[in-house]
């Protein structure tokens, strides 16, 4: 999986009712038309994901989100993002499967709602008047009412409703588009300012004649100005990366080698540079010399995470033969998100993870998709595994064949030559230059 966070700044600007405030936050924070552009435009993201999602997943799901436990949970997000020792009050996995669950909901109620085919047959293929039949319909469909809000803190037990647990996973998907958003602009919006728009978008949400406390003008001038910087940011960014990879492929030029037909090192190179998490590992040499089981991941990788714990048990039946396994972490990855990508996996003693903070790893041996799994020989000459699911089997039967001394080979087919069109012409010869 390749991914990046995009952020539509144009659908920022959101159509508001005139200023009136209205103090509906726990903070001890206020917004106001003298607050700074970073705090009106953190209360702004906030009061748009929740205009969005308290309108829209009740008619989806058939109730209402309890605005306390989104509340809660976004700041339980975003303490987990600053503190790998914190943890969310409902596990991952736990909010995987009610996500699921209510997304197969939403979908079972959607199936419900479709016209017959006489009525589909009405509309003459007419996509605006379908449209507005299931708008309709949905609209009509019985919605199960959420408590009012305490705007009190939250503590979920084990005998929390689903409607909790999924009020808490919309809350954590808050928070991580938020906390994305910032790094994009290179700042750390205050998070309290994002719960008062999201506090007051649920109060407009129950009542719409209550108006947001900053008006439709200054937010979507203030979107105006953070649009505007997203261009130079984007500017600089490319400009960066450009320099930054001319810098990188300078500095791998001595790691490469010799190449396989592919055009990837025909060694693993055990002196590329590496920052360790649970070692004090600068590079690979410390794993040089024996069979090896690389894991390579991006911490933000979903098909990364539900590969990890398989990892971790082959590793552990093969460790008792001799085999070691390092995981390495993607380039665009931080040590909090690793360390809590690890947590999550639940890796041991038996995974050593280092991160490629220097992108050497990714630059020689990756296409900038992940997960890949690499199987090395004691001699450094590898396999690459690049559909892991679906290789599993093969990767465990060479690891064995490996333990008992046969060392693993990568047949790669050489790239195919270019077919010419023989029935074409050959294009006319280019005038010589003038001298």
């Amino acid at each position: 999986m390749k991914s990046k966070v995009l952020l539509g700044l144009a659908s920022l600007s959101l159509m508001m009712a005139a200023c009136d405030s209205m103090p509906v936050s726990n903070s001890a924070k206020s917004i106001s038309a003298n607050s700074s552009d970073d705090q009106k435009f953190a209360y702004m993201l906030g009061a748009q994901f929740a205009l969005q999602n308290f309108n829209i997943v009740p008619l989806q799901m058939g109730e209402e989100l309890d605005e306390d436990v989104v509340v809660q949970a976004i700041l339980d997000s975003y303490k987990a993002n600053k503190d790998t020792n914190f943890k969310l009050q409902v596990s991952v996995d736990s909010l995987r499967r009610v996500g699921f669950d209510y997304n197969a909901n939403a979908r079972s109620r959607m199936e419900k709602l479709r016209p017959d085919s006489a009525t589909v047959a009405s509309f003459n293929g007419d996509q605006s008047k379908f449209r507005a039949y299931m708008d309709s319909a949905m609209k009509a469909q019985p919605v199960k009412k959420a408590a009012l809000p305490k705007k009190e803190a939250v503590k979920l037990g084990d005998d929390a409703t689903d409607n909790q647990k999924f009020s808490y996973f919309i809350g954590v998907q808050f928070e991580n588009q938020f906390s994305a958003i910032g790094n994009q602009f290179q700042t750390e919006f205050d998070v309290d300012y994002f719960v008062i728009g999201v506090r007051e978008a649920g109060a407009k949400f129950r009542d719409t004649t209550v108006a947001l406390t900053l008006p439709e003008d200054s937010l979507k001038a203030v979107g105006e100005r953070y649009n505007e910087k997203m261009k130079v940011l984007r500017e600089e960014a490319m400009k960066k990366a450009q320099e930054e990879e001319a810098k990188l492929k300078e500095a791998v030029k001595g790691l490469r080698g010799d190449t396989l037909v592919n055009g990837m090192p025909a060694k693993m190179n055990f002196k590329v540079k590496v920052t360790g998490i649970t070692n004090k590992a600068e590079n690979l040499e410390t794993w040089a010399g024996k069979p090896l089981m690389i894991f390579y991941f991006s911490a933000t990788c979903g098909h990364c995470a539900h590969a990890a714990p398989q990892i971790l048990e082959i590793a552990k039946e093969f460790a008792p033969k001799g085999l070691t396994t390092v995981a390495v972490a993607s380039g665009g990855n931080n040590k909090s998100g690793i360390r809590k990508f690890a947590d999550n996996a639940k890796f041991d003693d038996t995974i050593n993870i280092v991160w490629d903070e220097a992108r050497q790893f990714g630059e020689l041996y990756s296409d900038g998709y992940v997960p890949k799994v690499y199987l090395v020989n004691p001699d450094a000459s590898y396999k690459e595994y690049v559909a892991f699911e679906s290789e599993k089997e093969t990767l465990k039967q060479e690891i064995a064949a490996l333990m008992e001394g046969t060392p693993v080979v990568w047949k790669i087919d050489p790239p195919k030559p270019a077919v010419v069109d023989t029935l074409k012409p050959a294009a006319a010869a280019a005038p010589a230059a003038k001298k």
